[in-house]
């Protein structure tokens, strides 16, 4: 059963329900309202004609008689009037009842005894009767009872009618609602079918890029509408990140293998060449031992950076603490004066630095430093300069290395962080290409940012600025600045 046919059978169901209510609470309502105006009307005769009654005194020649009216002038063509005695004797009655009399049960005669009038319905034959019998009382005792009548079949038979054409409304009325029910249901599931298509369609083709089109209000359909929107927005999104996870996989695994593969082939085509010349040429046994241990710390220094990569991958979150600045750099500087080389080195702190703080785990901060230099050293000619300046104040540290290098194309800037990257110009120079990788995790793991600003032939600057300092270290920040 579908939602439509359900709605369409539940209005339908409630409107039904609705309609027999209210045809019973009407038709109750009338037949009591009409047989309490049938009561006040045989109320009114019966008074009437008990005020024109007389009852005469006994005395020497005559019983107590009581003298009755012409019962017919308060009749109508509709209404019988009927007199009895104590006993049940029918003393007068309408003339409209010709040879008939309105029947009399015991049970009524004792009733009318007790000198209270009441009301009761007589059969006679199809015939359904409203009575009112009205105790007739002389001198505190009972002398008869009258009873007047008016038959129900007139009212019995508009109320029939009634209720047929009630039946029959509410009838029409349940197949109206039916069909506007059906076709409400069929415009306010329109959308939900459209919905089902557009879903229908993406999973068959696959196509992310669709959205469900909605042009109707900012109802309960339309914010379904936008949260299946929303969601495929966050699939698509999801999807291109898992596409362009694992094609950084398989360069990450086919660039894995290149770069274990020049270092291992060396090493092989060294050990067998000292297996060929054995201990007649020392000279060149010396070199090929040389060329092993280079071959052999290169791999080394591979896979120490993929395991750090490998770490960061796997969700490892370094624990920080408060670091003085100046006392790192200056551990820095004085391991980058050893791989300098030819390279003029040149270290500048600001004033400001020798109080401040930063949250930063030790270890993390120095690779991150040195992998910067490391770099500026590699690719600066040995007449070139290579500079580390540091500056402090309330907004952050910043860590700058500048260099008089070769420098980076402005379409290479962006891709240079990329594992195993590497620019042609930068392929002789040699490296495995993830040392700014790591030095750009080690920056987001410390809620720093790392950007490059570099021109050919005129050199790079690398900057990272720190920007979590502690309250405490940055209110002696302040103070120390303040004295400059």
């Amino acid at each position: 059963m579908t939602i439509r046919l359900k709605l369409t059978l539940w209005y339908s169901a409630v409107v039904s329900l609705t309609l027999i209510a209210f045809s019973f609470i009407l038709y109750t309502f009338l037949s009591y309202s009409m047989v309490q105006e049938i009561d006040r009307e045989l109320t009114g005769r019966a008074v009437g004609v008990a005020r024109s009654i007389k009852v005469v005194g006994a005395n020497w020649f005559r019983q107590q008689q009581i003298v009755l009216p012409d019962v017919d002038v308060f009749g109508y063509p509709n209404t019988y009037l009927q007199v009895v005695d104590p006993y049940g004797r029918l003393v007068a009655k309408s003339s409209n009842l010709s040879h008939q009399s309105l029947p009399l049960s015991e049970d009524t005669l004792k009733r009318g005894a007790t000198g209270q009038s009441f009301y009761e319905w007589l059969q006679v034959g199809d015939q359904k009767i409203r009575t009112y019998n009205y105790p007739l009382v002389a001198e505190h005792r009972v002398v008869g009872l009258l009873q007047v009548g008016q038959p129900f079949s007139g009212i019995q038979a508009a109320l029939n009618r009634l209720k047929w054409l009630l039946w029959l409304l509410s009838g029409l009325m349940i197949l109206v609602a039916a069909t506007i029910g059906w076709w409400l249901a069929r415009a306010a599931l329109r959308p939900v079918e459209e919905i089902t298509k557009t879903a229908a369609l993406i999973r068959q083709d696959l196509n992310l890029h669709q959205r469900i089109p909605h042009r109707g209000p900012n109802d309960e359909l339309g914010r379904l509408s936008g949260t299946l929107n929303g969601m495929l927005d966050s699939l698509e999104t999801a999807y291109r990140e898992l596409e362009e996870s694992h094609a950084a996989q398989r360069r990450f695994v086919a660039d894995v293998s290149h770069e274990l593969k020049t270092p291992l082939t060396t090493i092989r085509g060294n050990i067998d060449l000292i297996r060929k010349m054995g201990d007649e040429h020392p000279a060149i046994r010396q070199e090929a031992l040389a060329d092993i241990a280079s071959e052999a710390q290169r791999m080394s220094r591979l896979v120490s950076d993929m395991l750090v990569l490998a770490r960061a991958d796997a969700g490892l979150t370094l624990i920080l603490q408060p670091l003085p600045v100046a006392q790192i750099i200056e551990q820095v500087g004085r391991q980058a004066k050893i791989l300098a080389g030819d390279v003029h080195f040149i270290m500048n702190i600001d004033e400001c630095c020798d109080r401040a703080f930063i949250m930063a785990d030790p270890d993390y901060v120095k690779q991150l430093v040195l992998i910067l230099l490391d770099n500026a050293f590699k690719f600066t000619p040995p007449a070139g300069t290579v500079e580390l300046a540091v500056t402090c104040s309330m907004d952050g540290v910043q860590v700058l290395v500048k260099d008089t290098g070769m420098g980076i194309e402005g379409s290479e800037s962006a891709k240079i962080f990329e594992r195993f990257y590497r620019s042609d110009k930068s392929r002789p120079v040699g490296g495995t290409g993830l040392g700014l990788s790591i030095a750009k995790w080690i920056a987001q793991q410390h809620g720093a940012s790392i950007t490059v600003e570099s021109e050919l032939q005129k050199g790079s600057v690398f900057k990272v600025t720190f920007s979590a300092v502690s309250e405490k270290h940055g209110q002696e920040n302040e103070r120390a600045c303040s004295t400059i």
